[in-house]
Parts: C-alpha cells; structure tokens; sequence
C-alpha cells in the first residue's frame, strides 16, 4: 500500500505546479483533481459489494496494478483529455482515482481481518503511518524534476516523465507484494438478488449514515483546502516544487510520530473526544496560515497541523470498523469513503475559481473555508458519537465504573 500510494504525495506537490507551468489555468487544475475525485467516488461501492462478496485480496491487487496505466499517461501527454483520464485512472493528490476505489474498502476490510480486536486501533495507526510517510517520500520526490535536469542535463518535460515512469514500476511492484498475502475465504451469494440485499448495511445503517456525514464534511474541506495548497504557495510566495517538497514531506512524516500515541490518545480520552480535539486544533491552524508572513512559518504551521490530523483519522477509521457488523466492513467503507469523495470532488473546483483571482484574500478563501468545515466535522463527530463507543472502549468504562 505505501509503495502504491507514493504518487499520492508527488502529486499532490508537483501537478498543480506542473500544469500552471505548461500553461494550464487555476480554474482546470481544479477540474483534474476533481475528475480524480468523482471517478473514486463512482467506484467504491460497487467495487466494495463484489469485495465482500469474492474476496478482498484480488480487489487489493487489481486496483494497486491499475495505477500503472494512470503514471505513463501522466508522463507521455499533455492533451487535457488523456489526463482528466489519467486522474480518473490513477488518482491526483489525496484522490486515489478508480484506482483506490478498488482497492480501498478492500484493504480496510483485510486490515480489520487480520488486526484482533484490542489491536485493531493500532493496526489502523500502522496503516495510517505507512500511508503517510508513503506521501512524505512521494512529496521529497518532488525535487526529482530538478535533479534530472540539473545532473542528467534532462529536458523539462522528460525530467517529469522519467518520474512517472519510476512511480508505474512502484505500482507494479506493490502488486506483486502483496501474493503471499492470505485471507479468509468469502461466501458467494445464492443470488444476485440476495447479494444486493445482503449489501445493504441494515444492521448498522444508523451509524454508517452519520459517519457519512461526518466523513463528507472532512472530504469536502480536504478538497477546498489541500488539494491545490501547493499552488496556493506559488501564488502567495513565488515557490516551486522543489522547494515545497521538502515542506509537504516533513507535514507527512509526522504520521510516524502518531502512531503510538493513537491508541494511548483513544485509550485516555475515548474516540469522540480525540477526534474533537485533535481535528479541532488541526482546523485552527489550517485558517491560521493565511497570516504567516513567509512561505517558511506558513509550511511550519501546515506541519503542525497535519500531526494532529494524523491523529484523528486512524480514530475514525477504527472507530467505524469497530462498531459496524463484521460482515458490513467493506460496505460501511465504501459508502463512507463514497460520501468522502463526493466532498472531495466538489472542492476543488471552489478551490480553483477562488485561485484564478489576483488578490491575497480570494486565493486564501480555500483555507479559511476548509478550516471552518473541519471545525465542523469535529464538533458532529463529538456530539453524533460520544454515547456510542466502541466495543473494546464500552468494555475498558464498564470495567472502570465496576471498580
């Protein structure tokens, strides 16, 4: 998963610079990272039905294999067309593209499987870890680009493809990873009827809906705020590439920092709480960087901000798996992430028409906005949740109170 997912991060760096330098407007960069968008959204339901039905581990495979295709488009063309279908394919930014929504709530539920239930939080931290450090190294291969053309003498356009051609082969390689890997064996449904029906999440309907509502309010705020924030830069700073990467790799790296503090944060302060707290003060100060005087104290903020995020989204994602049936893992993931992705694809396109203006405040809108939403995301998480905790949670109160 992190070798595949290392695109994520060169991306979410270099494209929105890369296509304003071949002269691409703020308004289509934000339609590309929303085609990635609304492609992953398209998929992950269906993609989640046949995976629970037919067994995860192929779905992981496929979707990991399928970015292949996405990372030699990017590096061979600058028709708009061929890569609107590049970021469908392969995903752009934090938007994996169909490429995600196949493997996605495939892997979440293959996680889940295989984690025991008192570790499945840290299981969960782990991944979010290994997610984030794979955009922590993908966003310092940003300054690849200018090392092939500074030490190899490589043209513009070949210093980028050289790069894409490397992140097809990572593709390739996570696929074949991932073959020793076992799994339980899944029931095929006695009917296409009964498998539709057995989709629908009726146990746990109530809590993946407002989850979804939850997990929609951050997609949307990601979206507006993170997905053109390199461009964001350049506007504001005059700053490239392969200046930001380094930045934009030190915010990833703090997910390994999290990772033991996860479980002790959930452990301590209960799911909702975490989540209020930490994606509170992530909130804050995503908004409190359009006052930084420097692109330097602006990236110091950003770094801080995405250690508090890196908390709250592995709460979340356990949190969701911990209180949906067994055998609704995949779906809940998919719908939730379906929800996510629908946000996530409609703010970037807020985002560019806010970018196409000249002056500080507008192009700093998509932050100020996106803050707010978080903040939002935060508090209905606290207020929707914070009576129903999870199993191992309601277990450690009980045994707290019978003492």
């Amino acid at each position: 998963m992190g070798l595949n997912s290392l695109p994520l991060g060169y991306t979410l760096v270099v494209l929105p610079i890369y296509l304003n330098e071949i002269g691409f407007s703020a308004e289509i960069i934000g339609l590309v990272s929303s085609v990635s968008a609304i492609a992953n959204t398209i998929g992950f339901i269906p993609f989640a039905l046949a995976a629970d039905r037919y067994g995860r581990k192929r779905f992981v495979f496929w979707g990991f294999l399928a970015a292949t295709l996405a990372h030699v488009l990017f590096a061979f063309t600058r028709d708009l067309n061929l890569l609107l279908l590049a970021s469908a394919i392969g995903g752009v930014g934090l938007s994996g593209g169909v490429s995600a929504a196949v493997w996605t709530p495939a892997w979440t539920a293959l996680l889940a499987e295989k984690a025991a239930p008192e570790k499945r939080t840290s299981a969960f931290a782990w991944g979010q870890g290994i997610w984030t450090l794979a955009l922590t190294a993908g966003s310092g291969m940003s300054i690849l680009p200018a090392l092939f053309r500074s030490g190899f003498k490589t043209t513009f356009l070949a210093s980028f493809q050289y790069t894409f051609l490397l992140f097809a082969g990572f593709a390739v390689l996570s696929g074949l990873i991932l073959l020793p890997i076992s799994e339980t064996k899944m029931k095929s449904p006695n009917s296409s009827r009964e498998g539709v029906k057995k989709f629908l999440p009726e146990k746990s309907l109530g809590q993946i809906s407002k989850f979804a509502f939850t997990l929609g309010l951050v997609g949307l705020a990601s979206g507006i705020s993170l997905q053109l924030l390199s461009l964001w830069f350049k506007k504001n700073f005059g700053v490239n590439e392969a200046v930001l990467g380094p930045w934009f790799a030190a915010a990833e790296i703090t997910s390994l920092i999290v990772v033991p503090i996860v479980p002790r944060l959930t452990r301590a302060l209960g799911s909702s709480m975490s989540v209020l707290t930490t994606q509170g003060l992530s909130a804050v100060l995503l908004g409190s960087m359009i006052l930084a005087p420097t692109y330097q104290l602006a990236g110091f903020i950003y770094i801080i901000r995405n250690f508090f995020m890196n908390i709250s989204w592995p709460v979340q994602q356990s949190y969701l798996m911990g209180t949906v049936t067994v055998d609704e893992r995949a779906s809940a993931s998919a719908i939730t992430s379906t929800i996510w992705g629908v946000g996530s694809s409609i703010g970037p396109i807020f985002a560019g028409y806010f970018m196409t203006r000249t002056d500080y405040i507008s192009n700093s809108a998509p932050l100020l906005i996106g803050s707010a939403i978080y903040l939002a995301s935060a508090l209905a998480f606290y207020l929707l949740f914070h009576r129903t905790p999870p199993p191992e949670e309601a277990k450690t109160r009980l045994s707290a109170e019978v003492a």
